[in-house]
């Protein structure tokens, strides 16, 4: 290498590696042990298990698998819903919260913003925060869909507008929703909105 491309090459260097530190240094810290791993312990829930809830208004049955109350866990949260044929799920979009839903059985009828998709068993669909988004069920067996949410916490919205299985149906007022919903950055698209 000629002397005048020492210099040069070493003033590149220089920078890059100043521009890569500063980058590093402006990026939040994740600490993924925190994270994902709540006490630090590794997570096993059994089939039967988690906290089975029938929804507020639906009244469809949901399993919260893992969740951030029961668990300790920041990052992300699990849980099952079983819709059987013909019910829908009003359309929304999470402020706060990922979701990400996996078609464990069966199919229907995907909101995701403006557009309406055929999913089935197998289907895996990625809604990022601040998404509208609905999944009805067209077929005709129930949908299993697997899903979660990162940030976890949004779970303890089912639990706080829903029943345990088994006891008595809350009912709640629309004032009631409406302070829940606020509060887990959750919002419903009015039927008529854009017509």
């Amino acid at each position: 290498m000629n002397p005048i491309q020492q210099p040069r090459r070493k003033f590149l260097l220089t920078g890059v590696a100043g521009l890569c530190t500063a980058l590093f240094a402006s990026l939040p810290k994740i600490s993924f042990a925190k994270s994902y791993l709540g006490n630090g312990k590794g997570i096993v829930v059994r089939e039967d298990e988690g906290t089975h809830i029938l929804t507020g208004r639906r009244k469809v049955p949901i399993t919260i698998k893992i969740s951030k109350t029961k668990h300790n866990v920041e990052g992300i949260s699990f849980c099952v819903e079983d819709q059987s044929p013909g019910r829908k799920m009003r359309i929304h979009k999470h402020l706060n919260n990922d979701e990400l839903i996996f078609i464990h059985k069966g199919e229907g009828t995907l909101i995701l913003d403006e557009e309406s998709i055929q999913v089935k068993t197998g289907d895996v669909v990625f809604v990022p925060r601040d998404t509208w988004h609905g999944l009805d069920n067209t077929g005709k067996e129930n949908l299993l869909m697997v899903f979660q949410y990162s940030p976890a916490g949004f779970e303890e919205y089912f639990v706080e507008n829903g029943t345990l299985a088994g006891m008595p149906a809350k009912e709640k007022t629309a004032e009631e929703y409406a302070i829940t919903e606020k509060k887990y950055g959750m919002v419903y698209k009015e039927p008529n909105a854009g017509k």
